[in-house]
């Protein structure tokens, strides 16, 4: 499903003495299929930008159309159900989430009041739970009664119970583990490749950004400062210490070692042992100058 920012202005209290301007002018594309990370430092207008995908906040000026949907300041709320059917937002800390008596029942909130039928429902259950690694064994239990972890994987497949076209993650990884931060990041890559998902990170990880998103967008004071591929952003280190955002460690050392060798390495999504074998070859051919 394509998303559109056309010139979306945002406006918050407006016409009163605390009116803030948060999204200035916003022009996006984000491609069906694609993933996206929007990055920038706090307040830079990240989530007011979420809040524009499934209609909790609607543009003050602009339009924003997802799929075959736009969202203006005219269009009437009473409609927007649907199109969040369509739409998974999965929060900071999502086990804050959580409410219902049961994990079971928790991961069919979603789809029961949708007016799903049972059938449907349990075996969206069986699904979502194989997806994110869930025990069936962990069903009858409160989802209080698990580690945070697992609390988050339960929140997870409430999300994708509703088999959403569109993933929205704003900052997934908070209070993990750097373990537990991977295990999560490497989740979602492959539900969307797995189910072609149209996903937008929103993430302060810029090691994240660069592992897994085709396009990263920089916003700084509700601008859209830089856009590009993420190997091409991560270059730019002046442009980006300027709002206070690093170049990931991975793209440092590699500039470091072209600087120091004369040598031409890139980043190309390789791993980490990848880059270790390039950097082991780079340095043997060194030593035998």
């Amino acid at each position: 499903m394509e998303i559109q920012f056309h010139q979306v202005n945002y406006v918050y209290q407006e016409n009163t003495p605390f009116q803030y301007h948060a999204l200035k002018d916003i022009n996006l594309t984000i491609p069906s299929g694609s993933f996206t990370a929007i990055i920038g430092h706090t307040g830079s207008g990240k989530s007011t930008l979420l809040q524009h995908i499934n209609g909790l906040l609607l543009a003050t000026d602009g339009y924003v159309r997802i799929g075959n949907v736009t969202l203006s300041r005219h269009y009437k709320r009473q409609h927007i159900k649907s199109l969040r059917s369509k739409i998974g937002v999965v929060f900071q800390y999502p086990e804050h989430q959580l409410f219902e008596e049961t994990v079971e029942k928790d991961i069919a909130f979603g789809p029961k009041n949708f007016g799903l039928p049972h059938s449907e429902i349990q075996e969206r259950i069986e699904r979502v739970i194989e997806a994110v690694g869930i025990s069936k064994h962990w069903l009858n239990k409160s989802p209080f009664q698990l580690s945070g972890g697992q609390m988050r994987r339960v929140a997870i497949a409430g999300v994708l119970a509703m088999r959403p076209e569109v993933l929205v993650l704003d900052e997934p990884t908070a209070g993990l583990d750097p373990k537990g931060q991977d295990e999560i990041m490497s989740l979602f890559y492959h539900l969307h490749k797995q189910h072609k998902l149209t996903t937008i990170l929103v993430t302060h990880q810029m090691r994240d950004a660069l592992a897994y998103a085709d396009k990263v967008m920089v916003l700084n004071q509700g601008i859209k400062y830089l856009e590009g591929q993420p190997a091409d952003v991560f270059q730019q280190n002046e442009v980006l210490e300027k709002v206070n955002l690093k170049v990931p460690e991975s793209i440092q050392l590699i500039q470091k070692l072209n600087k120091k060798f004369g040598s031409n390495l890139t980043y190309h999504h390789q791993s980490i042992d990848q880059m270790a074998k390039e950097i082991a070859t780079l340095l043997k051919g060194y030593h035998k100058r």
